[in-house]
């Protein structure tokens, strides 16, 4: 079974009411991406794959649940993985492209902090 098709097959347990037209919104795209992308056997883009981590993020919120948790782990692994795949022979380079990336993460976390709410 491809990434694609395990990534909806996880979606629709984690998310009981998701069909492939709200999966396609989840995934930032009109509701014929997921009929689309099937159709040409081709990969989701990495751009919803982070659009749909964040979505379940959001979902989270309102009804979290250990599947959406086990989802969003699983799109990080496919993330982290297409990065280790970039189109470079040269193991540095790409070490020091993961480098950056995982140092502009820790220093946009670390800039955005939010006032801790203090109830008395």
């Amino acid at each position: 079974m491809t990434f694609t098709k395990q990534l909806y097959a996880k979606a629709s347990m984690a998310l009981p009411h998701i069909s492939a037209r709200t999966f396609s919104r989840y995934c930032g795209k009109s509701e014929g991406y997921w009929g689309s992308i099937q159709a040409q056997s081709l990969d989701i883009s990495t751009n919803s794959l982070l659009y749909l981590a964040e979505m379940l993020e959001h979902e989270k919120a309102k009804s979290p649940n250990h599947s959406m948790h086990e989802l969003q782990a699983f799109i990080a692994e496919e993330i982290a993985r297409r990065l280790q795949t970039l189109p470079t022979e040269s193991a540095q380079v790409r070490r020091m492209v993961l480098k950056a990336l995982a140092s502009a993460a820790a220093e946009r976390d670390s800039s955005y902090s939010v006032p801790p709410i203090i109830i008395a």
